[in-house]
């Protein structure tokens, strides 16, 4: 597995680096499950992987969970919800205005994720 790749798949077969401990395999897995659902067999653009890793965070992490952070720091709530903090960021960044309501995250806001949301900030591109 070339440095700086967790895992790939060919749309039937998953790879996985042997560098990932215990919860970043989970993550990874689930994660190339989702590109294999969705038919992908070949690296996708970064839109498409964006989305991937929006519906694995969604599948791995409840937004009711993400919102028990307070007092915690994002490897803290990460490491409690065996998921990696990309992931736990992940699910706050594609969660719904209710679903952010329902965790807490917008009196939270203790992850970038929701900070940034929460922020008056505009995104140029």
């Amino acid at each position: 597995m070339p440095a700086g790749l967790s895992g790939q798949t060919d749309g039937v077969d998953i790879w996985i680096s042997s560098r990932l401990n215990p919860v970043q395999r989970k993550c990874t897995i689930a994660h190339e499950l989702v590109h294999i659902e969705w038919q992908h067999s070949r690296p996708q653009p970064e839109h498409v992987e964006m989305l991937v890793r929006y519906e694995t965070a969604r599948r791995l992490l409840p937004i009711s969970l993400a919102g028990q952070c307070r007092g915690a720091t994002v490897r803290e709530v990460a490491d409690n919800f065996e998921v990696t903090p990309r992931v736990l960021m992940d699910r706050v960044a594609s969660a719904t205005e209710e679903e952010m309501e329902l965790g807490g995250c917008e009196s939270c806001q203790l992850c970038p994720a929701a900070r940034f949301r929460f922020s008056k900030q505009t995104v140029s591109v």
